[in-house]
Order: structure tokens, then sequence, then C-alpha cells
């Protein structure tokens, strides 16, 4: 093995103002530099292009300004680095350690983040047997993917950051006891409307309650000039299931939209509950959806 190599690699090796230079020349000899010991290192405006620094010791590093695009720092230790200014740009930081690191104005399009986009300290939470420590884990992850959203927001990388929110939320929600309001709540939130981020959840939940109140008013019916709508009455035989359905998604359609023509109204106590439920409804969903599409229009 190369002795300069081998330098770095020691645990008790102790960084000084030659590392830097050092450690640029072996990266552009193409040496990889996996497994160095570079705590507290001085490694400001660095040229770490494409470097692999897989399984480095990077703790308290000095890395501003640090040119490290495509960099490969998998398994890395950067807790409390500095990265304000530093180009990670198509890095990879799958399980790095990232805890307290300083993300200002680091820029961090592209980054392979993981499986399913989750860093190290989420990972850990989930196969914690403790709750104590998976709790401590959740909220460190919380705090990472913050500062990281921060950061893309601030550089208009939007759906990157929705990405990065989506994370966050679901790391507060599970600090929370299992069955907790908060939590049920929160999940109903993740999957209805993907917290706001998610156009896809958005318009199915619209589709799914304009379908589900449908087929709800069908059970008392509705009243339509001189008929009842409804799936237990005469109409159905005489007008058939599928006109009966058609009738019944428009009107929830005009629910919905608060359109309220009035050519259509509910009969008992139920539909009128539901009517105004659903109205109630679709004013919060159409809501979050036009926040979500004007969001998503400001990051282009």
């Amino acid at each position: 093995m190369n002795s300069k190599l081998e330098k770095f690699k020691d645990p008790g090796y102790k960084p000084d103002e030659n590392t830097k230079t050092e450690i640029e020349q072996l990266n552009k000899e193409g040496e990889s530099l996996s497994g160095f010991q570079l705590k507290f290192a001085d490694l400001k405006n660095a040229d770490l292009v494409d470097a692999n620094l897989t399984s480095c010791d990077l703790k308290r590093a000095n890395l501003s300004n640090a040119s490290m695009y495509g960099a490969n720092l998998e398994g890395a230790d950067l807790f409390k680095a500095d990265l304000e200014g530093t180009n990670l740009k198509n890095a990879n930081l799958e399980n790095t350690e990232l805890l307290g690191a300083n993300f200002t104005n680091t820029k961090l399009h592209n980054v392979n983040w993981g499986e399913e986009g989750k860093i190290i300290n989420e990972l850990e939470a989930e196969k914690s047997q403790d709750s104590h420590v998976a709790q401590t884990k959740y909220k460190e992850a919380e705090e990472i993917y913050c500062a990281i959203r921060l950061t893309m927001q601030g550089q208009s990388l939007g759906d990157e950051a929705s990405t990065v929110f989506i994370r966050e939320m679901v790391c507060k929600r599970k600090q929370y006891p299992k069955y907790s309001l908060f939590r049920i709540m929160s999940k109903f939130a993740d999957i209805t409307i993907g917290y706001g981020e998610s156009l896809k959840r958005i318009i199915g939940s619209i589709f799914s309650v304009i379908f589900v109140s449908a087929l709800l008013y069908g059970l008392e019916g509705v009243s339509y000039q001189d008929r009842t709508l409804g799936f237990f009455v005469d109409d159905l035989q005489q007008y058939g299931i599928w006109a009966t359905l058609g009738d019944l998604f428009y009107f929830s359609v005009i629910t919905f939209t608060t359109v309220g023509f009035g050519e259509i109204t509910p009969i008992g106590p139920f539909g009128k509950f539901l009517t105004i439920f659903e109205g109630l409804l679709s004013g919060i969903i159409l809501t979050v959806f036009i926040i979500a599409m004007y969001r998503k229009m400001m990051d282009r």
C-alpha cells in the first residue's frame, strides 16, 4: 500500500497545513481517499471533484466552498462539518452522517441521499428496537432534513425540496406515540395530500371524495325535479344504474366545487349533513391544491 495512503488511514493522524494539498494531489492521481481520517481538517476551497471519500472521517472538517461535484461520500462521517458554499451536485451521500453539518448555500442539486431518499439517521431509527433511541434518531433526521430543505428552497430546487419536506414530516410524525391523535392525523395528511406536496395525491383525493360522496348520496337519495335519485327507489329500475350514478356524480361534483345550481337537493338529514361536509372538505382540499400548484409554478 502507498505510504501516503497509510498515513491518512491511521486513526491517530492529525491533519496539518499540508493535508489539503496532499489530498488534492492524491485525488488528481486517481487514488481512492476511502477511509481517510480527516477530523478537523482544513479543506476550504479544496478541489475534490469525483473524489472517492467513502467511509471517511470528516467530523468538524472545514469543507466550505470546496468543489466536491460527483464525490462519493457513502458511509462518511460529516458530523458538524462546515459545508457552506460547498458544491455537492451529483454527490453520493448515502448512509452519510450529516448531523450538525452547516448547509448554508451548499449546492445540493441531484444528490443521492440513498434508497427512498432516507438519510442514515432515519434508517437507524427504523431498525432500532429501543423506542427512546428511535425517537432520538428521528429527531436528528428531522433536523437534518429541515436544514437541507431550507437550503434547497433558497436555490429554487422545488421538487427536491418537496421530497425532503415529506421525509421531514414523516420523521416528525414518528416521534409521537403510535396511536396518538397527531400521528393519526399526520398519517392521514401524508396519504391524502402528501403533506401538500404531492399533486397526484391531492388530485386523487379530490376524485375519491367526489366518487365516495356520490355513492353515499345514493343510499338516502336526492331530489331531482319530480324524481328521487337513489339506489333503493323505483327510479333506479326505470332509468338504470348508470344513469343514476351519472346524476349522483354530477350532484357530487357541483357540491364539491360549491357551484350548487339547486336543481338537485338532498332529502334527509344524512344527505344534508353530507352536503355540508363535502363542501367544507372541498374548501380545504382545493386550497391545498391551489397552493401546491402555485409553488410548483413559482419553482420553474
